[in-house]
């Protein structure tokens, strides 16, 4: 901004300001997911979910085992969520006892906590590692998303994935900053174990962000002990978490056992090639569908992030966080029977802050030329644009998942219902 600029918008202001529109937002985020809460048909997935933790509450680990032996020995249930994801249903469990609650309901309180522990992650993460506009911006975003709201009212893994997977972002985000500042290896460990168990593909994210940390070490260091050391921690981790679970539910051998058996069922699983396959591009048009903006704001928020300051630290973290975006889009572009929204949850954060870094980057490359009123009309324009946008992303939302009722985020099903 010009000096003139400046002197008007001071710095005291603009925190001011921004404190302001950051809590009326997470106030306005915390609401929307506690509203529209009167679901009309859970999904499958649901059901079994809220089973499996109302049985592990009962019972315990002897309740996990009864329900391994029965999936292994039902062929028609191999289609369905295997009982071996205990970092999930186990929280669930508690969840249910907490509030003396045993049925989807239960699951929807616990993806609503989770979804406002991302909103506050990103404000986080935003002030921390970005600048306060682009914090506002993404949160703006972030708190009307049809994807995360979508999350938010049921009873799925993905919202407890995300929200975990974001605290190992954040993490590999505060080593990137100081890399000195060993003591964060030890939450990077413990959350990136405990994704391993709540969902097979928790792996994805713990594995991206070795890759992330790894390269840092390796590259900024140069340290091949520490390198190595890295790896072996992390190994001896996953090793810990693959051993706690075998002890849960009765062995290794009963884990890979299921493992088999869901990888024999997918292609006899109807929902999943008729709903969750189809050409690549499709899970792009899937982000496309459901908030259009945003989608516009990240590609060009990515071209900027690639074309500024490539020595700024938000740059840096900047471009790890693509890295997570881009690699959880590829890995649902060549897995067969991927095309959800909902395998992306732990990517919403990140993609959010990089719309954010998108418009501060469009209106860096004009702000030089702005001056007095028409400096003033920009930024009203702006804001003008943005809410409309905001409008329109929660009506989207409202049309797709409340009035149509659609009960997952795949896409075929986000396509049928435009």
């Amino acid at each position: 901004m010009s000096a003139s600029q400046t002197s008007i918008w001071g710095e005291g202001t603009q925190n001011a300001i921004a404190i302001v529109i950051l809590c009326a937002l997470l106030l306005t985020g915390i609401v929307l997911r506690f509203s529209d809460l009167n679901i009309r048909g859970r999904s499958p997935d649901e059901g079994i979910y809220t089973s499996q933790a109302i049985i592990v509450a009962q019972d315990g680990i002897e309740g996990t085992r009864r329900l391994i032996g029965e999936y292994n020995a039902d062929k028609q249930s191999w289609i369905y969520p295997p009982p071996i994801r205990i970092g999930y249903t186990y929280l669930l469990a508690v969840i249910m006892k907490v509030v003396n609650i045993f049925d989807e309901r239960a699951g929807t309180y616990l993806s609503i906590l989770c979804s406002i522990g991302a909103l506050f992650m990103l404000v986080l993460l935003g002030l921390r590692f970005f600048n306060r506009w682009v914090t506002v911006v993404a949160l703006l975003l972030m708190s009307v998303s049809p994807m995360d709201l979508a999350i938010a009212r049921r009873s799925w893994q993905d919202g407890v994935l995300a929200f975990a997977g974001l605290l190992l972002i954040y993490c590999c985000c505060e080593l990137t900053a100081d890399l000195r500042r060993k003591i964060w290896y030890i939450p990077f460990w413990l959350i990136g174990n405990w994704c391993i168990i709540i969902k097979e593909s928790g792996i994805i994210v713990y594995g991206l962000c070795v890759i992330w940390l790894f390269a840092m070490v390796a590259l900024k260091e140069r340290s091949f002990i520490k390198s190595a050391l890295l790896v072996m921690f992390t190994l001896l981790g996953i090793s810990i978490s693959v051993f706690i679970l075998g002890h849960v539910v009765g062995g290794i051998p009963r884990i890979l056992e299921i493992l088999k058996h869901v990888k024999d069922a997918m292609p006899t699983n109807t929902y999943a090639i008729d709903y969750q396959t189809g050409p690549w591009f499709r899970i792009l048009e899937g982000l496309w569908i459901l908030t259009p903006a945003g989608f516009v704001l990240c590609i060009i928020g990515i071209a900027g992030v690639f074309l500024g300051d490539r020595h700024a630290r938000q740059s840096i973290i900047a471009k790890w966080l693509i890295f997570i975006i881009i690699s959880f889009l590829f890995c649902t572009i060549v897995t067969t029977y991927m095309q959800n929204i909902r395998y992306l949850s732990v990517t919403f954060v990140p993609f959010y802050l990089i719309c954010g870094a998108g418009l501060w980057y469009l209106i860096s490359l004009v702000k030089d030329f702005l001056k007095g009123r028409v400096f003033y009309a920009t930024i009203a324009i702006t804001v003008l644009a943005l809410a409309l946008v905001s409008i329109s992303d929660y009506q989207r939302f409202q049309r797709i998942f409340i009035k149509r009722g659609i009960r997952d985020i795949s896409i075929r099903l986000l396509r049928e219902s435009v």
